[in-house]
C-alpha cells in the first residue's frame, strides 16, 4: 500500500529539512510518496529540497495560494490509498506513519485520525483535539473560562481539556498540522474549501467528514513535535486577523452550528478591538507627541497668565484660569492642527525644524484671529510671550530626545539600548553587499533614531541563505504593502545598487497612499531622484525621495486653491453660460481619473481649446478635476494610470507630449515630487500665456 504525504511550505527551509529527514527515518510497511507544494518561498526551500531530497516531488507555485489550495494541489497529484497532510514545521516519530495508517485500516468507520502533538518544550499542544466553535464553546474561550477551568466538562470544551490526553477519543476535529485521511473519504467529501486561505480549513474539513457519516479520532499512541506557527511568523500579513476572518467564514458557512449572527458579532467585535489596540500601539509616537505638545501649549499660556496678572492685587488665580481656559483650548487646537499639516504628528514626529515653523505659523494665525475676533483677544502680551515660549518648547523637547539618543553611544550601556516609541521603523530594500554594509553601519550607531526591522528584496541580490543576513529577510518587494501593515514600517531605505530610478518611481507610485518616507543611500558620484535634501545619518548620506503632492499640507492647499479660484471664476461664467450654450453647444466626454476610475465631463462643442474647457471649472469646484493635474484622456483610449487627478493644464500638457506615454509619465513623476502652490501658479501662468 502507498501512503501519500503532502507537505505545504512557505519560507521555512530549515524546518522542511528536519521534517523530510524525519520522514526518511519513518518505519512503514508500504511505500511512501512525498509531495512538497511550495507557496512561492524566497528562502531557497525548493532548491534545497531538490538537492537534498531528490525523491520528493516538488510542486512550485508562482504565488502564495494559501494552505487549502496548495493542499488540494498535492492531494490531486497524489496516488496513495491514504493521504497524510503534514505541516513543514513538524518532526515525526519513527512509527507515526504506521500507527496512523494501521488505525484507519482497523476502523473503517473513521475517516480521519490525528496524533498527539507536542510543542517544542514537550508540553501538549492543545489544538490537537478540539470542538467546533459553537456559541457556548466560543464564549467560554473568549471569557477565559476554558483556561480557568480546563478540567470542567462545562467550560473545557474548546480544546477538550477535560479529556485524558493519553487516551484515544472521538472528537470534533484534529489539527491540520498532521491529519491522516483515507482516499475513500477524500473522494466522498471533496477537496478542501479554498475560501479558507490559512486557518480554519482543517476545522471545515473535519466537519464535512462528520457530515459524510465518518468519525474523526484523536489517537495518542504516537506523537509528533510541531513548531507551531513558523510559516506565519514571516508571512506578509496579519495572521491573527486571518484567523479571525477564517472563523467568520466558518460561521457564515455553518449558521445552524455556530449560532450565526451572534457568533459573527462576537468575532467581529474581537477583530475591531484588536485593530483598535494595534492602531493605538502603532500610533504611540503620534499620540505621545500630541499630548506633550498640548501640555506644552497649555502650560506656556497659563504660566504667562500668572506672570502677567500676578502683580495685580485683584488677581484670583482660579477665576483667571477659568476665564482663559476656553481661549487657550482654541489656541491649542489651532496650533496642533497646524502641526498636523506640517506632519509633525506623522512621519516627522521628531523634526524640530518643522515644529519651529509650525509654531511660528500658528502664532501668525492666532494673532490674526485675535485682531479679527475680540472674543479670543484677552491679552496680546500673554499671547506674544506664551507664543515665544511655545516656539522654544515645541522644537526644544524634540531636540532633547535627539540629544538623549546621542548620549546613549557614550558608554557601554548603549549596546542594550532598545528603540524608543519615537524610533522610525525602517526596512532596507536590497539585501546584497551594499544593503549589508548599510545595515552594519546603522546597527553600530544607536543614535540614528532608526529601528531596523530587516531586508526586503525580490531575490536578485539576496545571499544564498538567510543565515548570511545581518537582519531578518522579511519578504519580496511586491509584498511591501502587506509588510508595511504587519510591521508598521515608516521608512524605506533604498540601496543604490538594487533599484533603478524607474523601479523606484514605480514603487513610489504603488505605495503612494502609505505613510512612507523613502531614503536612498546613493553610490559615490551617482545622481539620484528627488529634491536636494541630503541628511547624514550614521556617516551615510540619505537622499529623501518624497511624493510631495500626497502630503496633507499640499493636498489641502491645492484643494482650497481649486475651490476658491474655480468658485470666483464660475460667478461670471454663469452669466455667460446661456450665450455660450446657444452659440457653441455642449458635448459629453468620459475621461480617465486616478486608480482606473472614470469621470463624466462636458465641454463646449466649438471654440478654441481654452474656451471649450470653460465648463470644466464646475468639475474642478466639485473635486473631480484640478486646475493643474494629469492629462485629460478619453475613456476610449487605454488607461494612462494617472497618479493624480486630471487637470485643465499640467506639465505634460505644457510639454505637449501627445502620444508619448513615457514622457508624460516622467512629467507626472516630476510634478509628484515637486508640487507646491507656487509651482501650480507657475504652470497656470505659462498655460495662460500659451492661450
Amino acid at each position: 500500500m502507498t501512503l501519500s504525504v503532502v507537505v505545504v511550505s512557505y519560507n521555512v527551509r530549515e524546518f522542511v529539512k528536519q521534517c523530510l529527514t524525519s520522514l526518511n527515518r519513518a518505519c512503514f510497511d508500504g511505500s511512501v510518496e512525498t509531495i512538497l507544494v511550495d507557496n512561492n518561498s524566497y528562502d531557497g526551500t525548493v532548491e534545497m529540497v531538490r538537492r537534498r531530497f531528490p525523491q520528493v516531488r516538488v510542486i512550485e507555485n508562482s504565488e502564495n495560494r494559501g494552505f487549502a489550495a496548495a493542499a488540494n494541489q498535492g492531494i490531486a497529484a497524489s496516488g496513495g490509498a491514504m493521504v497524510l497532510l503534514l505541516n513543514p514545521d513538524t518532526i515525526l516519530e519513527e512509527q507515526t506513519l504506521q500507527v496512523l495508517v494501521d488505525y484507519l485500516h482497523e476502523h473503517p468507520d473513521v475517516g480521519c485520525v490525528g496524533p498527539k502533538i507536542l510543542n517544542s518544550d514537550g508540553s501538549l499542544q492543545q489544538a490537537c483535539k478540539r470542538s467546533f466553535p459553537r456559541p457556548w464553546v466560543a464564549l467560554t474561550r473568549l471569557l477565559g473560562l476554558a483556561r480557568l477551568f480546563p478540567k470542567s466538562l462545562l467550560f473545557g470544551q474548546y480544546n477538550l481539556t477535560y479529556l485524558d490526553p493519553d487516551q484515544t477519543h472521538a472528537v470534533d476535529a484534529v489539527s491540520g498540522s498532521c491529519m491522516c485521511i483515507t482516499r475513500r473519504v477524500i473522494e466522498e467529501v471533496g477537496p478542501m474549501d479554498e475560501a479558507f486561505f490559512l486557518f480554519g480549513e482543517d476545522l471545515d474539513y473535519c466537519y464535512r467528514i462528520h457530515q459524510a457519516g465518518y468519525k474523526v479520532v484523536y489517537h495518542p499512541a504516537t506523537q509528533i513535535v510541531h513548531y507551531k506557527g513558523e510559516s506565519v511568523k514571516i508571512a506578509p500579513f496579519d495572521n491573527l486577523r486571518v484567523f479571525y476572518e477564517a472563523m467568520v467564514t466558518f460561521s457564515h458557512k455553518y449558521d445552524s452550528l455556530s449560532g450565526g449572527v451572534i457568533t459573527r458579532a462576537f468575532i467581529r467585535l474581537g477583530i475591531a478591538l484588536r485593530a483598535w489596540l494595534a492602531y493605538i500601539r502603532s500610533s504611540l509616537a503620534t499620540f505621545s507627541s500630541l499630548i506633550i505638545d498640548a501640555l506644552v501649549i497649555g502650560a506656556a499660556f497659563f504660566a504667562m497668565i500668572c506672570v502677567r496678572f500676578l502683580p495685580d492685587p485683584h488677581f484670583r488665580t482660579r477665576e483667571m484660569l477659568v476665564l482663559y481656559a476656553p481661549v487657550v483650548a482654541v489656541y491649542a487646537v489651532l496650533w496642533l492642527g497646524i502641526g498636523g499639516l506640517f506632519q509633525i504628528y506623522g512621519r516627522y514626529v521628531l523634526s524640530y525644524s518643522r515644529a519651529l515653523i509650525a509654531s511660528l505659523v500658528g502664532f501668525l494665525v492666532i494673532a490674526t484671529l485675535t485682531y479679527l475676533y475680540r472674543e479670543v483677544a484677552y491679552s496680546r502680551i500673554v499671547l506674544v510671550s506664551a507664543s515665544a515660549l511655545v516656539a522654544g518648547l515645541l522644537p526644544g523637547w524634540r531636540l532633547v530626545v535627539h540629544l538623549r539618543r546621542i548620549t546613549h553611544r557614550m558608554g557601554d550601556s548603549y549596546r542594550a539600548h532598545r528603540p524608543s516609541i519615537f524610533s522610525r521603523r525602517a526596512v532596507i530594500l536590497g539585501a546584497g553587499a551594499e544593503g549589508q554594509r548599510i545595515a552594519s553601519l546603522l546597527l553600530r550607531r544607536p543614535d540614528t533614531g532608526i529601528d531596523l526591522l530587516g531586508f526586503v528584496d525580490d531575490g536578485s541580490t539576496t545571499p544564498s541563505g538567510e543565515n548570511d543576513l545581518l537582519l531578518p529577510y522579511l519578504g519580496r518587494t511586491g509584498e511591501l504593502r502587506d509588510l508595511a501593515d504587519r510591521h508598521r514600517i515608516r521608512e524605506v531605505i533604498v540601496t543604490g545598487e538594487s533599484f533603478t530610478n524607474q523601479r523606484l518611481m514605480a514603487l513610489l507610485e504603488q505605495t503612494r497612499d502609505l505613510p512612507f518616507l523613502f531614503r536612498i543611500v546613493p553610490h559615490e558620484d551617482e545622481v539620484m531622484l528627488g529634491k536636494a535634501n541630503v541628511e547624514y545619518i550614521g556617516d551615510l548620506p540619505f537622499v529623501s525621495v518624497e511624493a510631495t503632492l500626497y502630503q496633507r499640507f499640499h493636498l489641502l492647499s491645492k484643494r482650497l486653491f481649486d475651490i476658491l479660484a474655480s468658485g470666483l471664476l464660475l460667478l461670471p461664467l454663469l452669466l455667460l453660460m446661456p450665450f455660450l450654450l446657444l452659440v457653441c453647444g455642449l458635448e459629453r466626454h468620459i475621461t480617465w481619473t486616478v486608480d482606473g476610475g472614470q469621470v463624466r465631463v462636458r465641454l463646449l462643442r466649438k471654440g478654441g481649446e481654452g474656451i471649450r474647457r470653460l465648463p470644466l471649472l464646475w468639475y474642478i469646484f466639485k473635486g473631480d478635476l484640478s486646475f493643474v493635474g494629469g492629462e485629460i484622456v478619453s475613456a476610449d483610449k487605454p488607461d494612462p494610470r494617472l497618479l493624480f487627478k486630471p487637470g485643465m493644464t499640467g506639465l505634460a500638457q505644457l510639454r505637449r507630449v501627445g502620444d508619448e506615454p513615457e514622457v508624460a509619465r516622467s512629467c507626472d513623476h516630476y510634478y509628484l515630487q515637486h508640487q507646491s502652490l507656487t509651482f501650480d501658479l507657475e504652470i497656470l501662468l505659462k498655460a495662460l500665456f500659451r492661450i
